[in-house]
């Protein structure tokens, strides 16, 4: 019974720390939908060329949203023409960091940090996004346009119906599944516990393998990174826990498989991880070089607060509509 409630009590965890960010996903994704026309989105990202990857990846980089709130919009754009080097390249860029991510890192990890997260960021998305370009790209399943029926009414109800039910029952299933199995590992798997290993390959690997099934939002990994500095990391060992815990997850694999097919996810993930150690040695290299790395001393974690339990509820329920209604077509 004990382990039941640890893994519940992982799950849940794993559901409010997502929650807020994925109704934010779903409603930029509406907003898309309704604002963005088509035809701009397939102009720009739907080519195989260099040009789309470098796009995605810098449009993604300052965006505010961390890996499960990234999956509604890339679900769209590549819905709408965008190829997978230009989706894998938003896919990776996106939750590494955001405008609310660097503000944070300023202010507890120094100004050298700051800079080189969305900078690693950038280029590992590029990296990955060309990577892709290699594999053939058969036309995703085009989203319906909207019908005469569904253009009419009010612009807010048309992205809330575009968002919070055409997405949400697109990515329920997968998004379940997925919350479930980093829920069981974020049960039994501390971060922080790794935070005496130092540096060097082994600490790095030891970190990534731990990082990479989590669910950890960027912003909300930066006080965990900070505390994992203090207690001895590298600057380069603690990037590879920021890049792979929010660029790699359960809880988002599931759903990457099927917007851009399985052994696209598999590389997906096997490129994340080598990246992120290959910047974790990087960082390592350029520290010394960097404006000011530091970290200040950090409080524990916190249970969840009031809103991030009610939006957990509201997320549960729009993912349960979305499906329903989904089913309904």
């Amino acid at each position: 019974m004990e382990i039941l409630t640890q893994i519940w009590m992982g799950c849940w965890h794993t559901l409010t720390m997502m929650a807020p960010y994925l109704l934010l996903g779903f409603f930029l994704s509406g907003v898309l939908a309704v604002i963005l026309p088509v035809g701009l989105v397939k102009q720009h990202l739907a080519r195989k060329g260099k040009g789309s990857v470098l796009k995605s990846a810098l449009v993604g980089v300052p965006l505010p949203l961390c890996s499960c709130g990234v999956l509604p919009v890339a679900t769209w754009i590549r819905r709408h023409g965008a190829s997978k080097g230009a989706t894998g390249a938003f896919l990776l860029a996106t939750p590494q960091t955001g405008v609310d991510g660097f503000l944070v890192a300023l202010a507890i990890l120094g100004l050298g940090f700051a800079v080189f997260i969305p900078a690693a960021a950038f280029v590992s998305g590029v990296i990955l996004g060309l990577i892709l370009n290699l594999f053939p790209d058969e036309d995703a399943e085009e989203a319906p346009e909207e019908t005469a029926t569904q253009k009419k009414g009010p612009v807010f109800l048309r992205i809330l119906r575009h968002g919070f039910v055409t997405v949400a029952g697109d990515i329920a299933i997968p998004l379940g599944v997925g919350i479930f199995l980093a829920g069981v590992l974020s049960a039994f798997v501390d971060p922080q516990s790794f935070a005496g290993l130092g540096d060097g390959l082994l600490a790095k690997l030891v970190v990534v393998a731990a990082a990479t099934p989590l669910y950890v939002c960027s912003t909300a990994s930066l006080p965990i990174g900070a505390s994992m500095l203090i207690a001895g990391l590298s600057p380069g060992t603690v990037f590879v826990f920021l890049m792979a815990g929010p660029a790699t997850n359960a809880a988002t694999f599931t759903t990457i498989s099927k917007l851009i097919g399985r052994k696209e996810a598999v590389t997906y993930l096997l490129c994340a991880i080598l990246l992120a150690v290959g910047m974790g040695f990087l960082l390592d290299a350029v520290a010394p070089m960097l404006p000011e790395i530091s970290a200040e001393a950090m409080q524990g974690h916190h249970a969840c607060s009031w809103w991030q339990s009610v939006a957990a509820v509201v997320l549960i329920g729009v993912l349960i509509n979305g499906k329903i209604m989904r089913g309904h077509h």
